[in-house]
């Protein structure tokens, strides 16, 4: 698999590896690099020319494809959190629906990789149907990762239907980012959102100036299409998240308690990690009507 890789795609700004059990594809070029790997189609980690690294990485994950890898930006397709057989209807496969849907789990096919204008670097990543695919989502699909290396950091989602019934689809990048602290941690752009608490039995608010991040912490921005901007003082830096076709944005770190709950995570790290998420999620879910295509991208810039 390895050596096919790098004969079929050999390209002077990419490079193949292996990482215990799992593909790993790094990007190089004037303007950073990007790291991911084939499973779950999972960017691992991104660092600008000059700067340091964006995404936070468990220390103790797990590299054996037993599960997905802790940080990164795993994908959640076609369903977000459980699955909910009232918004999405039921079918004999509920049983083997995991949390976040098929796409984290699953190993992606390298698609295509070139360089483009400005020298960045492209690289198509796809996910069809497997039989463990079709015992929790039997309907045919593809699905591809678009990531692009250049003076930003692109990820573009597609998911094309290619069954006869529409589905109810709910997605999103689920994006750990490295910060100096994540207590206190100041999200600008999200004034006067509307958010659904998860932590306080999923009641509505309304945010009021700039969000500063709270432990453990786990809301769904709604409505909010808009561009975040994390300002991580303490790395003397601003992290910047713009998104397209995304209505939902998801804030979640999972505390000094939740995060004794992860075997694959340090019990200190929540303290260098949040999570902010370009999504589709809760009201902001939709229809992917048979034959039809949706696209979801997202953008990182530092500053």
């Amino acid at each position: 698999m390895l050596d096919d890789l790098k004969q079929r795609f050999s390209h002077p700004q990419v490079r193949f590896y292996q990482h215990d059990q799992l593909i790993m594809i790094e990007l190089n070029n004037r303007h950073g690099s990007a790291t991911l790997t084939t499973h779950g189609g999972t960017l691992l980690g991104y660092r600008p020319a000059g700067g340091e690294e964006v995404i936070w990485l468990s220390e103790t994950a797990v590299y054996d494809g037993s599960k997905p890898v802790r940080g990164g930006v795993p994908i959640c397709w076609p369903w977000f959190g459980p699955y909910d057989p009232q918004g999405m209807g039921e079918d004999p496969t509920d049983a083997a629906k995991k949390a976040h849907g098929v796409a984290r789990y699953e190993l992606w096919d390298v698609a295509s990789v070139r360089s483009l204008a400005g020298d960045a670097t492209e690289m198509i990543l796809q996910l069809e149907p497997n039989d463990s695919i079709r015992q929790a989502w039997p309907w045919p699909f593809v699905l591809k990762l678009i990531v692009t290396l250049g003076e930003i950091l692109t990820l573009e989602l597609i998911g094309e239907n290619r069954s006869d019934r529409d589905w109810v689809v709910s997605e999103a990048f689920h994006t750990y980012f490295r910060v100096a602290h994540a207590d206190g941690l100041t999200l600008e752009g999200m004034d006067n959102a509307t958010y659904i608490d998860k932590r306080r039995d999923g009641q509505r608010f309304i945010q009021s100036g700039p969000l500063q991040v709270s432990m453990p912490m786990d809301c769904v921005y709604v409505d909010h299409p808009h561009q975040v901007t994390l300002d991580d003082h303490g790395n003397q830096r601003q992290i910047v998240m713009q998104k397209t076709h995304s209505l939902s944005t998801v804030v979640w770190n999972p505390g000094a308690e939740g995060a004794k709950g992860f075997a694959d995570m340090p019990d200190d790290q929540y303290m260098h990690m949040v999570c902010v998420e370009a999504a589709n999620a809760l009201d902001n879910t939709y229809t992917l009507r048979a034959g039809e295509l949706h696209r979801m991208a997202m953008t990182l810039t530092v500053r």
